[in-house]
């Protein structure tokens, strides 16, 4: 499994001469694993990096781009905005399935129709539609999303652990296949306002794990759901947008966490390695190297944890 961030930044999207090591574009990563099919991408969120995402991804298929499978964590701007500006929106030979929470009757397709249309956007969004497939996630902490080769499925968790339990064969588009071909897909509640969604992907072949938690404030201890969800992870790429003195002075409340919390519940859940993310609009290039520093000082004596700040366009293996 490989991860290509093309957004680290959180907010809103920023570009100075002072913010150029780790970039200015908002949330958007792509997933690459063996279960995803060639022409094809998994990508969570669609805040400004899915545009230079998107330009990339019809260039490596030399315009043979299939399907795109698009997680979101939430539907704030920051989020969001990338989506109506990125090409591939706008092929309709691209199929886009697009995931995520449902809030208030609020999911995926609403969230089109509220931004995609006039006046706020000059495109709406019944120019496009036909080429879109919309998924709710109701209840994140009792549903897994699968993808194999032959397809996407989302179950709840009971069902799931039921096949793993007994080693069943799970049925895509009318065949059966073994668990241990699968990407699989768990869910956790973040702490944030409105309904958001931190991602665990489980590769049942290759045994690796990888963790996005973003917009997630700090709390005082870690719950029983949180640490199942982290446990383990080769890569956990966590928001640490604020030091901990702004903080404590300034942001408490805002939906985000500290430098400090995550390297704490990276080492608590025995985590390989840490990245910061979702950095501040207004944290320049030496305020998210502190930032990144703060963390590796928050290090337990003899740890083996990696901890490094996320830049747009890095590439991680996990």
């Amino acid at each position: 499994m490989k991860i290509k961030l093309y957004g680290t930044r959180g907010s809103v999207p920023v570009f100075n001469p002072r913010s150029v090591k780790y970039g200015g574009n908002t949330t958007c990563l792509r997933i690459f694993a063996d279960q995803i099919l060639e022409n094809t991408a998994l990508v969570i969120d669609a805040g400004s990096g899915i545009i230079p995402m998107g330009n990339d991804l019809l260039k490596e298929t030399a315009g043979k781009l299939k399907d795109v499978t698009l997680l979101f964590t939430h539907w704030h701007n920051d989020h969001t905005l990338g989506l109506f500006l990125s090409p591939i929106t706008y092929f309709k030979s691209v199929k886009m399935k697009l995931l995520g929470p449902n809030e208030n009757n609020i999911g995926p397709k609403e969230m089109m129709q509220d931004m995609m249309r006039p006046p706020y956007f000059p495109i709406d969004v019944r120019e496009v539609r036909s080429k879109f497939e919309y998924i709710n996630i109701d209840m994140p902490q009792a549903q897994v999303v699968l993808i194999h080769q032959k397809g996407l499925k989302l179950i709840d968790l009971d069902i799931y652990e039921r096949i793993e339990m007994h080693l069943e064969d799970i049925e895509i588009e009318d065949e059966f296949y073994p668990l241990n071909e699968f990407l699989v897909i768990k869910m956790h509640r973040a702490k944030h306002p409105d309904k958001t969604i931190s991602y665990r992907f489980e590769d049942k072949t290759s045994g690796k794990v990888f963790v996005f938690l973003t917009d997630n404030e700090n709390e005082d201890g870690f719950s029983g759901n949180l640490k199942k969800h982290v446990e383990g992870a080769d890569l956990l790429i966590m928001d640490a947008q604020y030091s901990r003195d702004k903080y404590i002075s300034q942001t408490v409340g805002y939906g985000h966490g500290t430098p400090d919390y995550a390297v704490k519940l990276a080492e608590h859940c025995h985590v390989k390695r840490l990245g910061l993310t979702h950095h501040d609009p207004t944290s320049e290039d030496k305020d998210v190297d502190q930032i990144m520093e703060e963390g590796q000082r928050a290090l337990s004596p003899n740890s083996k944890l990696e901890v490094f700040a996320c830049a747009d366009y890095m590439t991680i293996m996990v």
